[in-house]
């Protein structure tokens, strides 16, 4: 394989990365600057003020919600069941001013039997990137969360759990957040959120409202209030999604270990065997990807 530059660029956050050609990240720029901050669709402009300093001869390969229709180069969905090999026939070029040559891994489209169609962007590089784990299913963590299945290499599909956005609506937008106070995180009221959340795991709209009563009534500190909605939030997702899945399989969460902590916490809960993936599993994707289409 030969050197390239990684960039993984979502919703909130843009992530580059120059890789050897071993794998090794040699240099990074990491920015809160996701696709929806780039001002008059200034993609090239805001890449060249994180990397403008890079060998412009390296090819970057790109990942994420700048696939998107909001992002820089809108790809179409490829679908599942979908290999590395697949991907990289699906792999969009684009030429910038610079003179840097950009290729776009797209996302992919799930004929969802519950929701008749699901679709995910950057994940699939996560996922594609850590299937020497052994795991036939992962999970990311996010402002959307993604449960992922794998069967004979291939993603075979997905469901999505708005999880991360529902926190942050409840907390910041409801009735449920007028009681609370900010404080640490609090291990005890979030392990109680999980555990009715799995005891009730069709009572979300109903359990949701013991936030309030909870703080109402001073059976929890209002510093606590966040983790128990916390707990309860992500226990909804992980009762729902282990309902239909094999419950004896390794699951493996991908993401930073602050953002996989409670999802490991909540399915240990559950009773599943869990462990923590490569948090740049990202990078390893887009690099299969990139050799299988002979751009690397």
């Amino acid at each position: 394989m030969k050197p390239f530059i990684a960039l993984d660029w979502g919703t909130t956050s843009f992530r580059a990365y120059e890789v050897s050609a071993d794998g090794n990240v040699i240099r990074e720029a990491i920015a809160p600057e996701g696709i929806l901050a780039v001002k008059d669709g200034k993609f090239e402009e805001t890449l060249e003020s994180h990397i403008g300093t890079w060998n412009k001869s390296l090819p970057i390969v790109a990942s994420g919600m700048i696939t998107s229709r909001q992002g820089w180069v809108e790809c179409a969905y490829a679908e599942c069941p979908a290999s590395a090999s697949d991907l990289a026939k699906s792999i969009t070029r684009h030429n910038t001013s610079s003179g840097r040559a950009v290729h776009f891994i797209t996302g992919l489209h799930y004929a969802s039997p519950s929701i008749h169609h699901d679709v995910i962007r950057g994940e699939e590089t996560q996922v594609l990137g850590s299937l020497d784990s052994g795991a036939t299913h992962f999970i990311t963590r996010g402002t959307h969360c993604k449960w992922i299945d794998i069967a004979d290499q291939k993603i075979s599909g997905f469901a999505t759990y708005m999880t991360g956005e529902s926190f942050a609506i409840f907390k910041q937008h409801s009735i449920l957040g007028r009681l609370m106070q900010e404080a640490p995180e609090n291990e005890a009221a979030f392990k109680r959120g999980v555990e009715k959340a799995l005891f009730d795991p069709a009572g979300f709209l109903h359990n949701l409202f013991s936030v309030r009563t909870l703080g109402l009534f001073d059976e929890m500190p209002s510093g606590d209030l966040a983790s128990y909605l916390s707990g309860l939030i992500i226990g909804h997702e992980v009762a729902h999604a282990i309902s239909v899945r094999n419950h004896a399989a390794k699951y493996v969460v991908l993401g930073s270990p602050a953002q996989a902590a409670t999802c490991i916490a909540a399915l240990r809960l559950a009773g599943i065997k869990v462990e923590q993936g490569n948090p740049l599993s990202a990078i390893s994707g887009q690099r299969l990807i990139a050799h299988e289409a002979g751009i690397i």
